[in-house]
């Protein structure tokens, strides 16, 4: 019979005496031993490293139960492989090693081990698409994972002038420009319950689902608001006086998935609403709103809202005209003209550091 084996890693949610440790490898012991499941368990500092193998079903209900585990914090999972053949710690119902008590050249290895994949594994959180951390989380593995059709709203987000930008600053300062703008951009998304789908460079996209497009509108009404905000706070020749950002926003049916080859894969999302969006973003410049979005948005929000209707546009490629709209906000309004910005970043002689 087949079998699977997962390995995952936490943290301790407080610090465990060493009795504590021992008394969950015999829960786990008895728990495994009932349930057919084998394994180890490796504790180091305020780490848990663990395997455990067995009749998939089972493995999934045991590790249902650590993901719910309140003694366990920032939980990781490191490996899932399907269709195992034979067990690797087959007289283990649980074995429990305390790692600080082991001297052992090869348990002092261990430790370091697991010392590098708890750095390693939270810097990955910081690269990896939500979507599979979540997935790894779960205990499946991502590559396995089919794309699937689903319903989204999708937001790019641009800075305006972002060639001229780069010719003009040093890529030092450049980079630390775009640390602010990111820094306001994603932490928007993310508190208003967003997933960042991509950074490209100077600008992002992200999406939601479509039960939050509120939500969405109201990340990127925040992001244009705080934007205005470090922009009146900047001295007159500080990069950050020239930091504008616009927004489009779409809906509709997307294809979500990893997307690529064997050798690499990218976590996206494909479909209309994704070149519509990208599309809006680039005319919020012959608009001069920093937010517009179509109508296919527009029918999703819920929130008594006055919203401004700015004609139709037919974007680069495409046969339909969108209708579009915007937020009759002065805050949301460009002051300044895209040839008037670039006028400005041009005459920055010598552009003060951030």
């Amino acid at each position: 019979m087949d079998m699977k084996r997962l390995t995952y890693i936490s943290n301790f949610s407080q610090p465990l005496a060493r009795n504590e440790i021992e008394r969950i490898g015999e829960v786990s012991v008895r728990n495994n031993a009932r349930d057919g499941l084998t394994g180890a368990l490796f504790c180091f500092h305020d780490v848990f490293y663990q395997v455990i193998e067995g009749e998939e079903q089972a493995i999934e209900r045991c590790y249902s139960r650590i993901l719910k585990d309140s003694r366990h914090k920032d939980i990781f999972c490191l490996k899932v492989e399907q269709g195992v053949s034979s067990r690797m710690y087959g007289d283990w119902a649980m074995k429990t090693v305390i790692l600080e008590e082991s001297g052992e050249a090869i348990l002092v290895a261990l430790r370091n081990m697991m010392d590098g994949l708890s750095s390693t594994h939270r810097i990955l959180e910081r690269y990896a698409p939500a979507e599979i951390l979540q997935t790894m989380q779960k205990g499946r593995n991502p590559l396995s994972e089919n794309s699937s059709m689903t319903e989204r709203v999708v937001i790019f987000a641009d800075i305006l002038a972002s060639t001229t930008l780069t010719e003009v600053l040093p890529a030092e300062t450049m980079a630390l420009l775009l640390a602010d703008y990111y820094e306001i951009a994603n932490a928007a998304i993310v508190e208003s319950g967003g997933t960042i789908s991509k950074l490209t460079g100077d600008g992002l996209m992200a999406h939601f689902e479509t039960g939050k497009a509120d939500s969405a509108l109201d990340a990127s009404i925040r992001i244009i608001h705080r934007i205005n905000d470090l922009r009146s706070r900047a001295e007159s020749h500080d990069p950050r006086k020239f930091l504008y950002s616009g927004i489009g926003i779409s809906a509709g049916r997307v294809l979500e998935g990893s997307i690529g080859s064997d050798l690499r894969k990218d976590y996206t999302l494909l479909g209309d609403p994704v070149n519509s969006a990208a599309r809006l973003e680039s005319v919020t410049r012959k608009t001069g709103h920093a937010i517009v979005f179509d109508s296919r948005f527009r029918s999703l929000l819920r929130k008594e809202r006055t919203l401004k209707k700015l004609g139709r546009y037919l974007p680069k490629g495409k046969t339909d005209q969108l209708q579009i709209f915007t937020i009759p906000e002065d805050a949301i309004k460009f002051h300044i003209t895209s040839e008037s910005l670039r006028k400005s970043i041009q005459s920055l002689s010598e552009p003060a550091r951030l």
